[in-house]
């Protein structure tokens, strides 16, 4: 017997916060397998080190589907709810289109440029 399985297509990392700024790196797919795992660890991070401002940086992120919106959706909730800002920065063209076609660039701060570094 056979049974499905999900295997992690995404990397979240959380780097720690530096002058107020959180850095969550997605790297992979940000489909409906993976959203959980996006806000727990968008919410574990602000909990942890109380941030002025969430990036979350898009640079490996390969796909994004209507559920992995609705996490990134989720996270500017939450960074809102703790009095932070956020933003999505350093798109790939094809996260751009689809961000694009759904009308949230402007909602979610996305930036094409690199995201600043977070030692």
């Amino acid at each position: 017997m056979t049974s499905a399985h999900s295997i992690n297509r995404l990397t979240v990392v959380a780097d720690a916060a530096r002058a107020g700024r959180l850095r969550v790196r997605l790297i992979g797919e940000l489909d409906y397998d993976e959203t959980e795992r996006v806000r727990s660890t968008v919410a574990g991070a602000i909990e942890r080190w109380a941030p002025a401002h969430v990036a979350m940086d898009a640079t490996g992120l390969t796909f994004l589907d209507s559920a992995g919106i609705r996490a990134l959706l989720e996270c500017r909730e939450l960074a809102e709810r703790a009095g932070a800002g956020l933003s999505v920065e350093g798109v790939s063209p094809i996260v751009h289109q689809v961000l694009s076609i759904t009308d949230l660039l402007d909602h979610l701060g996305v930036t094409v440029t690199a995201p600043t570094e977070v030692p």
